[in-house]
C-alpha cells in the first residue's frame, strides 16, 4: 500500500513539472500576434520584394518559413544558428519605397523547439547581435527571440521603435 502511494506521489509530481514545464515556452501559434504588421512599418518604408533568384528560398515576404528555408537560413541569421533546434521562422523585410528590392530592415521571429534548444541559441544570437549592436537588437522570451537588423546605422531608431512595439506584444502573451 505504501509502495503505491509513494509510486502516485512520483507520479503526480512529475505530472505537474511537466505541465509547468509546457507552459511557460509559447506556442508557434504566437508568432502570428508578435510579427510586424503593415501598420508597424516606418514612414517611408514597404515591405521589399523578394528579387527572383531568391524566391526559391524566400517565397514571400513577409513569410513564416518552411523547413526547407530555415535548414537553408539559419546560419546565416546568426553563426552557428541550428535549424533542427527552430520550431518555426517568421521574416518581415522591410525596404526603403525607393528601393523596394532592398532589405533595409529585416526582422525574424524565431521559435525554438524547447527551453533548452532556446537558451544554446539564444547564447549564440547574442553573442552575434553583441559584436553588432549598431546594426542589430535581440528581443527575447522563453523559447523565443526575435532579432532585428538593419543595414544603415543611420536608421537604427527604426529598429528600437520596432522592438519596443514587439516586447509590448510579447508582455501580452
Amino acid at each position: 500500500m505504501k509502495k503505491a502511494i509513494v509510486c502516485l506521489g512520483v507520479l503526480f509530481t512529475l505530472v505537474i513539472i511537466t505541465a509547468s514545464n509546457g507552459n511557460s515556452q509559447i506556442k508557434p501559434g504566437a508568432i502570428d500576434s508578435i510579427r510586424l504588421t503593415d501598420k508597424d512599418l516606418p514612414d517611408g518604408f514597404i515591405y521589399g520584394t523578394v528579387p527572383e533568384p531568391y524566391k526559391k528560398t524566400l517565397k514571400n515576404n513577409p513569410w513564416t518559413m518552411d523547413r526547407a528555408a530555415i535548414k537553408r537560413l539559419a546560419d546565416k541569421i546568426y553563426p552557428g544558428g541550428d535549424y533542427n533546434k527552430i520550431v518555426s521562422i517568421h521574416v518581415s523585410i522591410i525596404a526603403d519605397k525607393s528601393t523596394p528590392f532592398g532589405d533595409d530592415i529585416v526582422c525574424y521571429v524565431i521559435l525554438f523547439t524547447n527551453m533548452k534548444a532556446a537558451q544554446e541559441e539564444i547564447r549564440k544570437a547574442t553573442e552575434f547581435t553583441g559584436y553588432n549592436s549598431d546594426r542589430s537588437l535581440l528581443v527575447t522570451r522563453d523559447n523565443m527571440a526575435v532579432i532585428f537588423f538593419v543595414d544603415d546605422i543611420s536608421n537604427f531608431h527604426y529598429i528600437q521603435e520596432l522592438a519596443k512595439t514587439v516586447e509590448e506584444r510579447i508582455k501580452g502573451l
